[in-house]
């Protein structure tokens, strides 16, 4: 009964992962406050409340696991000496309660990865767990389409919308043709980390049309059609966050998809071109111009945002005084760092180059960050985890046949140009449970309960009847 309850709890948390709500402990001490406030905010989310649940139970479910073996394999693994070089650089450094926050999401995401990883080696959890994330995705589409259209928030502040509008100061904006336009938001706080999430849950659709490709042509039509169209909001999306490293990625993940099941994809045009009465002679042309032409669009949606130095964009410029920033920290403070949370305080004192208030942010490159504030100790522990993760449990022969697995190497490319998977709530789960889905068994076993894929609207009512 308890393993059900924390497969029910996993759901929930992978359900309500996109949500930015929150109730904000010390609002009235940071409202003031117009630079980065990601690590000054003490905040509750509604999945907290399920990721405490799940971490109470677990720690009762695997307690006669806790022998003198599993403590030694535990001495052994590099995840456990980069827990131990964080809490050092915690003590230290000064803390305030707000550090202990810090410390404490840091440690939860960590120990939600850890049992993420045990569940997920269930076939059926890893399926139902990709397939929330993708409907997480395509509701996230939706709002940002929606909020693009109409250039503002839309009223879904309930769910964690920020107040987003083109007269507002701090919101991700960009200019053309001498007029701004908002970047999408959707219910994240800042683009990048929609894009990021999107591409997540567009790695895990992928990841469910291989998993069950042999049965997914055995869909009724209008079902599949509807998958794919969901997969192409999704990737609109990505677009309309306007974050250049993730479409990056995003397209450099669907040339590797393309090319590995070419074949899969060229029986798959054959026979829509076959149910449609396209003759054979115009189906090449007709791919031709569907290619192009999806070029074309997005080139021309992506033009404002391809030039990296252009008037009135100075994100390149503020980018290379953080790293500036973070350089002369880790030389100052080369073994413990700053301390969880202390970077923007940090070089605030070391350099003054005249940036506004809202300009004041972590530095852009997670590896960084990570050595600015838990000190090069800190770094080189995360480095051998992320390393022993890749060399034991992923197998990179077969890297390009598992979209998540993609993923998460793109992670670690865009980790040196964002720093979210260190600094929000939101940006360490994400980053976590990724690992834990790369690092799982991807073949089910012959004791997981039959999972059945056979329609987006059979599976929510297999998925609410599981649940119940």
């Amino acid at each position: 009964m308890l393993k059900k309850i924390q497969v029910i709890l996993l759901y929930l948390i992978f359900f309500l992962l996109p949500f930015n709500s929150r109730y904000i402990f010390n609002f009235s001490n940071i409202k003031h406050i117009q630079s980065f406030k990601g690590q000054l905010e003490v905040s509750f989310f509604l999945f907290d409340i399920f990721n405490i649940l799940l971490l109470l139970i677990s720690l009762w479910v695997y307690r006669k696991k806790f022998n003198k073996v599993l403590l030694g394999k535990i001495i052994k693994h590099p995840l456990f000496y980069f827990i131990i070089f964080v809490i050092l650089s915690f003590w230290t450094t000064k803390n305030s309660f707000v550090d202990w926050y810090n410390l404490f999401r840091l440690l939860s995401a960590i120990s939600l990865f850890l049992i993420a990883q045990d569940l997920l080696k269930q076939y059926t959890v890893l399926t139902y767990a990709r397939f929330i994330l993708f409907i997480d995705g395509v509701l996230q589409a939706i709002i940002a389409l929606v909020q693009f259209i109409t250039q503002k928030s839309i009223g879904f502040g309930w769910l964690g919308e920020s107040v987003i509008g083109k007269n507002i100061l701090g919101v991700a904006k960009f200019s053309f043709e001498g007029e701004k336009y908002i970047r999408a938001y959707g219910t994240f706080p800042h683009p990048n980390v929609l894009g990021i999430f999107l591409l997540f849950s567009l790695s895990a659709g992928l990841s469910l049309l291989l998993a069950k490709k042999g049965l997914f042509k055995n869909i009724r039509p209008r079902y599949r059609f509807i998958f794919y169209l969901e997969l192409l909001l999704i990737l609109l999306g990505i677009i309309l966050t306007y974050s250049r490293t993730t479409i990056t990625l995003t397209g450099l993940v669907l040339l590797i998809f393309a090319f590995k099941q070419r074949r899969w994809i060229n029986a798959t045009y054959k026979n829509y071109c076959h149910k449609l009465h396209i003759p054979f002679f115009l189906q090449t042309t007709l791919a031709i111009l569907l290619v192009f032409g999806t070029v074309f669009v997005t080139y021309n949606l992506l033009t404002p945002r391809l030039c990296l130095r252009c008037a009135g964009d100075n994100s390149w410029q503020l980018r290379q005084e953080y790293q500036k920033n973070a350089q002369t920290i880790i030389c100052q403070h080369p073994l413990f760092g700053v301390g969880l949370g202390k970077f923007t305080s940090a070089s605030s004192k070391i350099t003054d180059y005249g940036q506004r208030p809202w300009e004041l942010q972590p530095v852009h490159n997670l590896y960084l960050l990570i050595a600015a504030e838990t000190g090069l100790l800190g770094l080189i522990s995360f480095l051998a985890t992320i390393v022993f993760y890749l060399v034991k449990k992923i197998n990179l022969r077969s890297l390009a046949d598992y979209p998540l697995n993609l993923f998460f190497l793109s992670l670690l490319l865009i980790a040196f140009f964002d720093h979210y998977f260190w600094t929000l709530p939101q940006g360490q789960l994400i980053f976590w449970l990724a690992l834990a889905l790369a690092t799982v068994p991807k073949t089910k076993k012959i004791d997981s309960p039959k999972y059945h894929f056979e329609g987006l609207l059979k599976n929510v009512r297999y998925l609410i009847r599981e649940l119940s």
